[in-house]
């Protein structure tokens, strides 16, 4: 691992940061924080930005609209996203993964190479050929594997 590191965030992790959703919400928020500080690295794919708007907006109302996409365009500041191809559709249709939308991220993994992948749900991405990680998880890691401590940083 190099001194960037490299992660691939699942849906979730987005919906806690912006949406301040606990429990997770403080963990999530010192990601993004870190990676628009340039500590991290920070992927999703372009599928994912339709799931986190319509999340984020409420089911696509409009009194949330503005406020939804005013979120993703900040994080866009500071994220990378990848190309979410009709082969990685068919890829993911085709996987033995339960979960489709945790599939399509899969398949993009496989595009980004990352780190880890970070998601309030470890347990779905049991099959990853990746490093999965809550966003605890992630900087528990890290202090192991770099000696980094993050708990004094705050949001």
């Amino acid at each position: 691992m190099g001194m960037v590191c490299k992660l691939l965030l699942d849906t979730n992790v987005f919906i806690d940061a912006l949406a301040g959703r606990e429990p997770y919400g403080k963990s999530a928020k010192l990601i993004l924080a870190l990676g628009l500080l340039g500590e991290f690295e920070l992927w999703f794919s372009a599928a994912q930005a339709t799931d986190i708007y319509y999340i984020l907006s409420d089911g696509g109302k409009a009194s949330r609209a503005e406020w939804a996409k005013d979120q993703l365009a900040k994080i866009r500041g500071f994220t990378c996203a990848c190309a979410f191809s009709e082969e990685d559709i068919d890829a993911a249709l085709g996987s033995t993964w339960r979960d489709f939308e945790d599939a399509c991220v899969n398949q993009v993994a496989h595009k980004v190479k990352p780190d880890a992948v970070v998601t309030g749900n470890v347990k779905d991405f049991a099959l990853s050929d990746f490093p999965v990680f809550t966003c605890d998880g992630l900087f528990a890691w890290l202090q192991e594997k770099r000696g980094v401590s993050y708990e004094e940083i705050a949001w």
